[in-house]
């Protein structure tokens, strides 16, 4: 199970969000641990973004392992429109030994048409790309 606040600020020009995440395991060897995640970036265009995400898992809760058993992921990142899906692409680097060297991320978003007259909160969605900040799109090399 995961707990994933999603905190942000958006402007005309940048956005800043941080997800402070808690997984939290099942079972007889289940445990809580702390993975948080942040992200910053620049508009360029009505659908053009660039940045950095940070991605870290700092282990058990109440018992970190030393920084060097962490791990910790910075990515250059863009999204951008690609037709009518959206795009999150990004190439990260691992920050520590445990952390894997080197890897690429890919989400496609797609946002299903709503209809006209509606009163669904979709409606008053800010609109953006597509970014839930989501470990588990990961693809690692």
């Amino acid at each position: 199970m995961e707990i994933r606040p999603i905190v942000g600020v958006r402007n005309s020009e940048y956005e800043f969000i941080v997800n402070p995440i808690v997984d939290i395991g099942f079972g007889k060897y289940g445990e809580a641990d702390f993975a948080p995640a942040a992200r910053i970036a620049r508009k360029f265009g009505e659908d053009l973004y660039a940045g950095f995400e940070y991605y870290a898992d700092f282990g058990k809760i109440g018992d970190f392992p030393k920084r060097a058993d962490q791990q910790h992921t910075l990515f250059a990142v863009t999204d951008f429109k690609f037709g009518i899906f959206d795009v999150n692409f990004g190439i990260g680097y691992g920050l520590t030994p445990q952390s894997d060297r080197w890897v690429v991320k890919t989400i496609i978003g797609y946002a299903f048409p709503v209809p006209e007259g509606s009163t669904s909160t979709a409606d008053r969605v800010v609109k953006g790309p597509v970014n839930p900040m989501s470990r588990s799109t990961q693809q690692t090399w």
